[in-house]
């Protein structure tokens, strides 16, 4: 009898869709299983993924509030023209109010050196027939060497000055004019004292030695510093800029003052620091802005799906019904709520012009809340910045949860976790059901073979007994 290669293939039944039936259905009850389990798995870890986000987007709104110099932010106004500014001022920390007159004398400058005329015919005029160096500084510790050799030209001197790697800043130029052929040596090192020098190993070189009698080499322009005097007193910088000497700002000089049409003497600028008060209305906006967001992400990822004639209808949010984020909107909550004792008469937030709606939602009055800080400046920062103030004792408690390695993030390992132990029953699954098919196809494999059997047997035996009874 020949092989039977496919259930049922003997005896004529429908073996391999009983088969195929079989396995669809405990394929089906597994994926029912487990397939939801999965889905619910990535969707709360992509649920936690947005509430780690949304913290973090207001933790760092709460730490701009409750930086140490979130309430010392300044404005300063410059009587000066704008298109043609004499300087800029710029707070930098621990500024204070005040008003100073302030007159640029001067600029800080390099030095300039130019090689005399009749020196150079051209630039291709060779500058040293032997092998020899030039050091170039600038003040006590700005130097560099470049090692010159035999036939260099002025051109080729130019660049070996221009490209040499440990150049402090010196530009070497060449300027072609009536037949001849100018070095100009500028240096960036500006400040009194700084003025470039030059010296030579060789004797031909010796035209560039500013140390030798017989060089060719003229200084044009000395390095100087900036000067500029505040309310009478002067004060120098080697560079165009003065940090602290109004403490707390950097002074950038632009030009020199302008001069009295009829005395002739410089002019001063009013420079004038006061509080910016907008600036931090500014900071609390964003704070308000940060904790609606939070606020509303909050709402929808705990939202809870809704009931249609008895019908879920899966519309809730990725993390609905979840206690922890119900912890953190209730904490939210009586943070904003709890009186602050140290502050005075502002006890909570609700005094400054920030109030709340039925939704949880806050929103602020920027007319009372302008008011507040030119009558209560102080206790608005003791309220809300500061170590002790509501942005930072939110921002403290909050990061417990979008820290690395904080509640969140311990969440989302155990979910990835989880993730990882049905990927594996789905694995070791899909090896069972190879295990029960071959089961299923050897007892049903045998039952094809008995009915085969029994029917050749039947057969058999109907043919005898027509025999016998002819």
């Amino acid at each position: 009898m020949a092989a039977i290669t496919s259930a049922g293939a003997g005896s004529g039944l429908q073996l391999e869709q009983i088969i195929s039936a079989t396995l669809s259905a405990k394929q089906a009850s597994f994926e029912a299983q487990f397939t939801t389990k999965e889905t619910d798995l990535q969707t709360s870890l992509s649920g936690v993924g947005q509430l780690k986000s949304a913290i973090s987007t207001f933790t760092s709104a709460a730490d701009s509030l409750s930086a140490a110099d979130a309430f010392n932010l300044r404005k300063i106004n410059i009587t000066q023209s704008t298109d043609d500014p004499v300087l800029a001022v710029t707070s930098t920390s621990g500024t204070s109010n005040g008003s100073y007159n302030v007159i640029v004398n001067q600029l800080s400058q390099g030095s300039r050196l130019e090689s005399a005329e009749g020196t150079f015919t051209s630039a291709s005029h060779v500058v040293t027939n032997s092998d020899g160096q030039l050091t170039f500084s600038a003040g006590s510790d700005k130097t560099f060497t470049i090692d010159v050799a035999a036939g260099t030209t002025l051109q080729q001197l130019r660049s070996l000055i221009n490209n040499n790697g440990n150049n402090f800043g010196l530009s070497a130029n060449i300027i072609n004019l009536n037949g001849e052929s100018k070095l100009v040596l500028d240096s960036s090192v500006s400040g009194a004292g700084n003025d470039l020098s030059i010296s030579a190993s060789s004797l031909e070189l010796k035209v560039f030695d500013t140390s030798d009698p017989a060089n060719q080499m003229t200084q044009t322009q000395s390095a100087q510093d900036a000067s500029i005097s505040i309310d009478g007193a002067t004060v120098t910088s080697s560079t165009n800029d003065f940090a602290d000497v109004i403490q707390g700002t950097k002074i950038s000089v632009l030009r020199v003052s302008d001069k009295d049409s009829t005395t002739g003497a410089l002019t001063s600028n009013k420079v004038a620091i006061q509080t910016d008060t907008q600036g931090i209305q500014d900071k609390i906006s964003s704070f308000v802005k940060a904790y609606n967001s939070l606020a509303t992400t909050l709402t929808n990822l705990g939202k809870r799906s809704t009931i249609v004639a008895g019908q879920r209808q899966n519309d809730g949010g990725l993390l609905s019904g979840d206690t922890m984020v119900r912890a953190v909107s209730s904490y939210m909550f009586n943070a904003i709520s709890a009186p602050n004792n140290n502050t005075g008469t502002l006890s909570t937030i609700f005094d400054i012009g920030v109030s709340i709606d039925n939704y949880g939602k806050l929103s602020l009055n920027s007319t009372k809340l302008s008011d507040v800080l030119s009558t209560n400046f102080d206790q608005v920062g003791a309220l809300l910045g500061g170590s002790s103030g509501l942005a930072a004792t939110m921002s403290t408690y909050l990061k417990t949860y979008s820290a690395t390695a904080g509640t969140l993030d311990q969440r989302t390992d155990q979910l990835n976790t989880s993730l990882r132990q049905v990927k594996k029953q789905r694995t070791d699954f899909n090896t069972s059901q190879i295990t029960y098919e071959d089961a299923l196809r050897k007892k049903y494999g045998a039952l094809d073979t008995l009915l085969v059997k029994l029917r050749s047997s039947t057969a058999a035996l109907t043919a005898a007994t027509t025999t016998s009874s002819s």
